[in-house]
This record gives C-alpha cells, sequence and structure tokens, in this order.
C-alpha cells in the first residue's frame, strides 16, 4: 500500500514512511543496509524533509505551538513531492507550515519592482471561522540562504484588505518562498498558511528599503 499523492507526484513508499518516523525519532541507523540506488532516493528524502521540518518547527518555535513538527513535517513532504526519482523536488506551494481552523488568507500578492517590499491584497471574507480583527502574519523562507523570517506582529487585520511588507535585507537579490496565515486577536487560534509564491528580491540602486 503507497501513501497517495495527486497526479504526476511520486508517492512515498510504506518504507519511506516508516523511514521518515525513524527521523522523527532521531533513530535510525539502517540505511547501510541499502542498495545504492536506494540510498540516493531516501537521501534525497532526507533533504526535502529536513526543508520542511525547519520550517514548520521554527514557525511553532516562534508561535509557541504544542504541535509535533516531526508529524507535521512527514504528511507535508507526501504532498509537496513531485516529479519521478532521480528528478524529483519539492513544490513549496503544497507546504503547509502552520495548520488551524480559521479562514486562510485568500489574497493576491504584488511585487514592487526595484524595491524590498511586497504588497497583498484581498477582498472580504464572508466565511464564518473569520473575524475582521484576525490579524495577519508573514512568512518567507529563502532556499539559497537556508533562513525561514516570521513576522507575527504586522499590525495589520483581515478587514484591511491590503498589507505592505518589507522584506528583509538579507534576501535582497534572491528567490524567496513566501506566506501569509491569520491568528485571532487573542492568539488561540490560527488559519492554514497560504502560499502566495516565490520572487526574486532585487533592490535597484536608487530603490527603497
Amino acid at each position: 500500500m503507497k501513501n497517495t499523492n495527486t497526479k504526476g507526484q511520486t508517492p512515498l513508499t510504506r518504507r519511506d514512511i516508516s523511514f521518515l518516523k525513524f527521523l522523527d525519532n532521531g533513530t535510525y541507523s539502517g540505511t547501510s543496509t541499502l542498495q545504492l540506488p536506494q540510498r540516493d532516493r531516501l537521501r534525497k528524502i532526507i533533504d526535502f524533509f529536513d526543508i520542511v521540518f525547519y520550517l514548520i518547527d521554527a514557525c511553532y518555535q516562534l508561535l509557541k505551538k504544542r504541535k509535533n513538527a516531526g508529524r507535521a513535517a512527514i504528511e507535508n513532504l507526501a504532498n509537496a513531492l513531485t516529479g519521478k526519482f532521480p528528478d524529483v523536488s519539492l513544490d513549496f506551494s503544497k507546504v503547509n507550515i502552520l495548520g488551524g481552523s480559521l479562514a486562510s488568507p485568500c489574497a493576491t500578492m504584488h511585487q514592487n519592482y526595484g524595491s524590498s517590499k511586497l504588497s497583498f491584497s484581498w477582498s472580504r471574507c464572508t466565511q464564518c471561522n473569520s473575524n475582521e480583527s484576525d490579524e495577519l502574519m508573514a512568512m518567507i523562507y529563502c532556499p539559497e540562504r537556508h533562513e525561514f523570517w516570521c513576522e507575527q506582529n504586522l499590525g495589520i487585520t483581515r478587514g484591511d484588505r491590503f498589507c505592505t511588507l518589507d522584506v528583509p535585507m538579507e534576501f535582497d537579490n534572491k528567490q524567496v518562498h513566501v506566506w501569509l496565515a491569520y491568528r485571532t486577536a487573542d492568539g488561540r487560534e490560527n488559519s492554514n498558511s497560504s502560499y502566495m509564491g516565490e520572487v526574486l528580491i532585487r533592490l535597484e540602486e536608487d530603490g527603497e528599503y
């Protein structure tokens, strides 16, 4: 039995899932018994698992979430692997780095060319699991630097319908992946994260930070 996946993606086998569970416990030591193609496959899985775990664990720690980041990373990896081995990659649009019951952001991202600013706009949400006072959070991951940035105090609410985000200068001239999420004003609940896309942050000589 295999863990099902979306069309065009490579499902993780039962052995892969078991292996990742060992990784989560830090007790796996049997890689040496595998044939070279199997080792190469698992090596790629480990590399992608490390990225997804890093994103989720960093987010959980910042937001003080008492959840199992390893289990969440395994579930995300099963959904986000795309392609066929050995040409497999990670589809960041399918990585949900924060889970919750609030209505997720449904925004459009606009890049302010020549500056480090990203803008987001959205319409009024009519779902019952949303509040105009829900606070917007932004998350950015830079693969080249392997750095994760999260701002949970933007001072923007769901009711504002617009936000301009200043990207950290460390990400200048780098490709970054961007997510948004909401939390309630009291911080007790949050939404799933919404993937906004991948952009190149490029500050022009006379640009503005």
